[in-house]
């Protein structure tokens, strides 16, 4: 414990360090010191040390400005507030404590969140300033926008919700008095219209995400899949794995898909049980697994199935659901990571969920994996997530372990005979 001024502060195994301008880390601490930023510097104390008497000696050399022990400051967060309307209704940001993300940023307009998708409504009031490269695959047109009568059971209006509606989650605007708040609302979106009525082809799949790669995207979420169990076409496959590992520089994009809705067992050679995919099962308002989310050894973590979001044409609907509805909640917490720490690459984002993850007291986990088929490795919740990324910061209230590693996460590349799959016409299904 360190006496400032009467308080009694907890010290950590470390002393901070500010070198005078243009003055170099001392040789000594090379190899050692984290970099804060800028003349910043973060010292460890050696096996036998401790804090003050660290930050005392450092203070002596002739390149520091000033020492400190590490030490816990005592705070207390303001609560961020919104003047969206709806924004109170929005149940899924207290069930992973978004608030915890708010309070320390919106999010960040150099992240870009790729949608592939049904049709976007670019020009929805709550993603005015949002959308960047917005782009049709099914029509290889730039406006992906809903198409009058699409998806309508009769009549003409504009019935295709579902592009929306993930979009709308992810990063609708926030505090302006409009609609509802995204879990990223200062992420920039790229609208990507994949699906549409009939048919799709293997080719449209890998435009879409040619174009996601070409326009750089941290996050690619997928609330869609197949109809049928069928192993991924090679093309396709390899194209994720492009998407995972070259975009920002080579940090590449977290792709995010969701389970599916057909109460089956996901097969390790489909979409989401490739390596580089991370899988989203669907739970309820109070956690409870829902009935129709698929499941298996290829689902990685749960998210609330995130109900009440952005209806093409303007306004929300408290109707949506499905995986296709918790996907962009973890797609979300993505961007708004990538934001507050750019320079993790999608590998370790991916592996900073499964690990972090909160296992349910709904169930019970792989005693040895931590593994279960429907819940993955746990559900997500900021208070892990946020002790995994400042590990060195303790959280306001106690945290529980997440699960561990990815055993059996993922069937990987699909054999080459797969490529034989290109040629055919693939039916899809919103997730």
């Amino acid at each position: 414990m360190l006496d400032v001024a009467g308080a009694r502060l907890t010290t950590q195994d470390a002393a901070v360090v500010v070198l005078f301008a243009g003055a170099d880390l001392p040789q000594s601490l090379v190899g050692t010191a984290q970099h804060l930023g800028g003349p910043s510097w973060r010292v460890p104390v050696s096996a036998d040390g401790d804090a003050l008497s660290l930050a005392h000696e450092l203070s002596q050399l002739p390149e520091i400005a000033s020492a400190f022990p590490d030490v816990v400051l005592p705070r207390q967060a303001s609560a961020v507030d919104f003047d969206d309307p709806v924004y109170p209704d929005q149940w899924y940001l207290e069930t992973i404590g978004a608030q915890a993300f708010f309070e320390r940023s919106l999010g960040s307009p150099e992240v870009r969140v790729a949608v592939i998708d049904s049709a976007v409504d670019i020009g929805h009031a709550d993603l005015e300033g949002a959308v960047m490269a917005p782009y049709d695959a099914f029509d290889d047109d730039d406006d992906p926008s809903p198409n009058p009568g699409e998806y309508c059971q009769s009549g003409n209006g504009i019935c295709d919700d579902h592009g929306t509606a993930v979009a709308g989650i992810i990063l609708a605007r926030g505090n302006n008095a409009t609609d509802m708040v995204g879990i990223c609302p200062e992420c920039t979106l790229i609208p990507i219209k994949m699906l549409g009525e009939g048919n799709g082809t293997l080719s449209r799949d890998i435009a879409a995400f040619e174009h996601a790669i070409a326009q750089d995207a941290a996050v690619i979420n997928n609330s869609w899949g197949y109809t049928e169990s069928i192993p991924v076409p090679e093309p396709l496959a390899m194209v994720i794995e492009r998407a995972a590992t070259e975009t920002r520089g080579g940090l590449g994009s977290l792709v995010v898909f969701a389970a599916g809705n057909d109460d089956r067992e996901i097969v390790d050679d489909e979409l989401q049980a490739l390596d580089f995919v991370l899988c989203v099962s669907a739970s309820d308002l109070y956690g409870f697994p829902t009935n129709y989310t698929n499941y298996g050894n290829t689902v990685d973590l749960a998210a609330p199935s995130a109900t009440l979001t952005l209806k093409a044409g303007g306004g929300t609907f408290g109707t949506f659901g499905g995986t296709s509805a918790a996907a962009p909640v973890v797609s979300g917490v993505a961007g708004w990571i990538l934001s507050e720490y750019p320079e993790l690459s999608a590998e370790e984002l991916r592996m900073l969920f499964i690990e972090s993850a909160r296992p349910s007291s709904q169930v019970t986990h792989d005693p040895e994996t931590g593994h279960h088929p429907i819940y993955g490795y746990g559900e997500l919740k900021s208070e892990e997530l946020l002790a995994a990324l400042d590990p060195q910061v303790p959280q306001d209230t106690g945290s529980v372990e997440g699960g561990g590693g990815c055993g059996g996460c993922g069937g990987g590349l699909p054999p080459s005979g797969l490529g034989l799959l290109a040629m055919l016409l693939l039916r899809r299904r919103r997730s």
